[in-house]
């Protein structure tokens, strides 16, 4: 057993070919936050987030209990980039690009501040014109990265499932709005 003893990434390789579980454990809570924030930014939920990296945690686990792996970084890292390579084909085969501005989910990744601000101004506008309850919830969930659950409670709602449909209702109200205002051109050119 780990306890609360921290391994680090040779002890964690070596602990998980033993079979050690507490291992597999630390690996997944070491990398939730990083992986749950870049799902949640680039158009998923928390859910998602929990089945990317449970999907690459036993990847991890299989690649070391092959002997598959060479560590040529830090595993966090490693768990990182097949988290993240898992969801962009995840995305790719719901078909869950962003629709509001047409661009494609890798661009999602972009650091290009200008950009994403425009975007953001475009997005806030249209927001404005959902009523209240919309707004907020839009707000929390993809603004500030907040779950279905969380969202209930602060915005008084029976549950989650009647804010993610609420939230599904108010999405087609704003991407509605949108494609009164733009077309595809006006975001990547002729």
């Amino acid at each position: 057993m780990l306890g609360s003893k921290r391994l680090n990434d040779e002890q964690l390789v070596a602990a998980i070919k033993r079979g050690d579980k507490d291992a597999m454990i630390q690996i997944y809570k070491d990398n939730q936050a990083a992986v749950r924030n870049y799902v949640l930014k680039n158009n998923g939920t928390a859910d998602d987030a929990e089945d990317i990296l449970q999907d690459a945690t036993i990847a991890v686990w299989e690649k070391i209990q092959q002997n598959n792996l060479e560590l040529k970084a830090k595993l966090s890292t490693f768990i990182f980039a097949i988290s993240k390579n898992l969801w962009l084909k995840r995305l790719g085969k719901l078909g869950r690009q962003v629709q509001i501005d047409g661009t494609k989910t890798e661009n999602l990744a972009e650091k290009d501040d200008d950009f994403h601000q425009q975007d953001r101004r475009i997005v806030v506008e249209m927001m404005d014109k959902l009523g209240l309850k919309c707004k907020e919830i839009l707000t929390l969930f993809y603004f500030e990265g907040h779950d279905m659950n969380t969202i209930a409670e602060k915005l008084d709602y029976n549950n989650a499932d009647t804010v993610k449909a609420k939230k599904h209702q108010c999405f087609k109200q704003l991407q509605e709005q949108f494609l009164k205002v733009y077309k595809k051109q006006d975001f990547i050119g002729n």
